[in-house]
């Protein structure tokens, strides 16, 4: 696809980082000019999906840009750019300002995505009703009440879950489920009214029900100029994992309101032979997203992976579809009957569902590269370790992938264990296949400086910041992060997720405050941070997170706005609503801090 010259780059960010050359338009752009090209550009840059969509980015360009201009109402600029997003059709992309909010895609289509999935009840699907007419009141639930399961019939298992939060309470929370159903004659998934997560707890899920190793699924990062500049791929599989398999009759149950993580979960289960999709097309939207920020404060996010099936499809937009179309209307469900549920009931009882064909899952199934290297690290010593993976590169390309976040992950490991030397020699190995990684880099120059290498970890900082884009805001920031931690200093986020558990984050969060002139903080990623951890279900330590914010920036409305969330997610009313109130004091157009105080005044 055709790009933009550097000449309609009109970034203030850009000028400031880069020294300007080149770019004094952005100097000189208004204040609406210059945000419509900052969101262009944005995008432009990091959205991973305009290939496989079809979008001419550049054409749009053509037909908005002219509407803003320097006499622009901020309702003006809004609406166009909500017009502009919303060509993407992706439940993904949010705009948001102090007093209005945009949603693209079918979600922000509908006020049922923002009214009914943390209850469960949308027009077309009620947990409620599932669980008081069709479970008949006996049910159990389990991960605070993500999971709802029970018996539908003596002979027909049935589980629903909300959202992909925590690995290892998921994977706990399924084992205990397949085994209770261990006997049946089929089971019934439902992901309804299922908000997304983690994708690696979708795969934990689907290994519960695998048959053998197939692939399911591939991702890739947007790493480049070029719309189609990406990432080596990812390789996703679906294998036989925990106590025991099911691999019985599946039916999953899916509509359009299966969200994210749910569809990725759901590409998993389809290549399984065994499981039939009952319901309606998901969602459609996929790729993960990471948030930004207009010079005007407005927030917005931005899809930068590449998300594909195993046959190399990408469903984004349109969403995976259902084997067997059933949907629900509303009179159904008020009148209490769920027709999907019960045509799925009815299909296990017919006997009648046979398998159906590998769907190109059992092609390019490798085995990982990283895996073995740990293997030969732990069995013969780092030499052989680090010299396993050229030899297999050369011998055997088709047979093993190299996973950058395994790697990674093999890295930190070794480090936070104090084999230091290991954890350098691992991590070079990622600098070599992986050039365009910041990770890579960044996590490398982490180990050189623990390694007292100052020289060689400043030449990977120097090598993650030109890796790095550096033009947006979370760019920046993470330049300044890595500026003061090669003049000493240590990041604060970056060392709170090698935490093994609670215990050891608190501790180090006592460290802190007790030096804290020795850390680098981070507002967004310590933010970002306290909602891994919300999403893992690790309340209380992601109030404590959020707590170094409110200490660290007692001025920022957002950080009073997330530890308010975080002490109502825990049943703190008193101690959510002062937080609320102290955010909107600060933001008086905290629109959604408005609503959270309505709502915990009401109860």
């Amino acid at each position: 696809m055709r790009k933009a010259s550097i000449s309609r780059v009109l970034l203030l960010s850009l000028v400031a980082l880069q020294g300007g050359a080149g770019c004094a338009s952005a100097q000189e752009a208004s204040d609406p000019e210059a945000n419509f090209e900052y969101l262009w550009q944005t995008f432009d840059r990091n959205y991973g999906i305009f290939g496989p969509k079809r979008v001419d980015w550049d054409a749009l360009y053509r037909v908005y840009r002219p509407q803003v201009t320097a006499r622009t109402s901020d309702q003006q600029l809004f609406d166009i750019m909500a017009s502009l997003l919303g060509h993407l059709n992706d439940n993904h992309v949010r705009l948001i300002a102090p007093d209005r909010r945009f949603q693209s895609g079918i979600l922000g289509e509908t006020t049922q995505s923002r009214e009914g999935f943390g209850r469960g009840e949308l027009d077309d699907f009620s947990l409620q009703l599932i669980k008081d007419v069709y479970l008949s009141g006996r049910y159990q639930q389990r991960v605070r009440d993500v999971f709802t399961f029970g018996w539908l019939n003596d002979s027909i298992g049935y589980f629903h879950f909300r959202g992909f939060g925590s690995l290892d309470q998921s994977a706990a929370a399924v084992d205990e489920i397949v085994q209770e159903f261990a006997s049946a004659r089929g089971i019934i998934i439902d992901v309804r009214a299922n908000g997304g997560g983690d994708d690696r707890v979708g795969k934990a899920i689907a290994d519960r029900f695998a048959d053998q190793k197939r692939l399911y699924m591939t991702t890739e990062v947007r790493n480049g100029p070029e719309h189609d500049d990406f990432s080596a791929p990812k390789y996703w599989y679906v294998e036989p994992n925990g106590p025991i398999q099911f691999t019985g009759p599946v039916i999953l149950l899916q509509h359009r309101f299966s969200v994210s993580a749910a569809e990725n979960f759901a590409l998993a289960m389809r290549v399984l032979p065994h499981v039939t999709l009952v319901g309606d097309m998901s969602s459609g939207v996929f790729a993960d997203v990471y948030g930004d920020q207009l010079p005007n404060g407005w927030r917005f996010g931005v899809p930068y992976k590449l998300f594909l099936d195993q046959n190399g499809f990408c469903w984004e937009g349109i969403g995976v579809p259902a084997d067997i179309r059933q949907t629900n209307r509303r009179e159904d469900i008020e009148g209490g009957v769920d027709r999907a549920l019960e045509l799925a009931m009815s299909l296990i009882l017919s006997g009648d569902l046979g398998p159906h064909g590998a769907m190109g899952s059992l092609r390019d199934v490798r085995e990982s590269a990283v895996g073995l290297v740990e293997r030969e690290l732990e069995q013969n010593g780092l030499d052989a370790a680090t010299a396993v993976y050229p030899r297999i590169k050369a011998a055997e390309p088709e047979a093993y992938y190299l996973d950058e976040d395994e790697l990674i992950g093999l890295g930190r490991r070794l480090a936070a264990s104090g084999r230091l030397e290991a954890a350098a020699r691992i991590l070079e190995i990622g600098a070599r296949e992986f050039p365009k990684s910041y990770a890579v880099q960044e996590n490398l120059g982490d180990v050189y400086f623990d390694l007292g290498d100052q020289e060689r970890g400043r030449q990977s900082y120097a090598r993650a910041l030109e890796a790095n884009r550096r033009s947006y805001p979370w760019e920046k920031q993470a330049y300044e992060t890595q500026r003061e931690i090669a003049s000493g200093k240590r990041a604060l986020s970056r060392l709170l997720t090698t935490a093994e558990d609670d215990a050891s984050l608190l501790a180090l969060l006592e460290d802190f405050r007790r030096d804290r002139q020795a850390y680098h903080v981070n507002e967004g990623e310590i933010n970002n941070y306290g909602y891994v951890l919300l999403r893992e279900d690790r309340v209380s330590a992601a109030i404590e997170v959020f707590k170094i914010n409110v200490e660290q920036f007692p001025e920022s409305w957002n950080v009073h706005d997330s530890l308010g969330e975080a002490y109502m997610v825990h049943g703190d009313t008193a101690l959510a609503i002062e937080f609320y109130e102290k955010s909107i004091e600060l933001n008086p157009n905290n629109t959604n801090g408005r609503e959270m105080l309505a709502r915990l005044r009401g109860q």
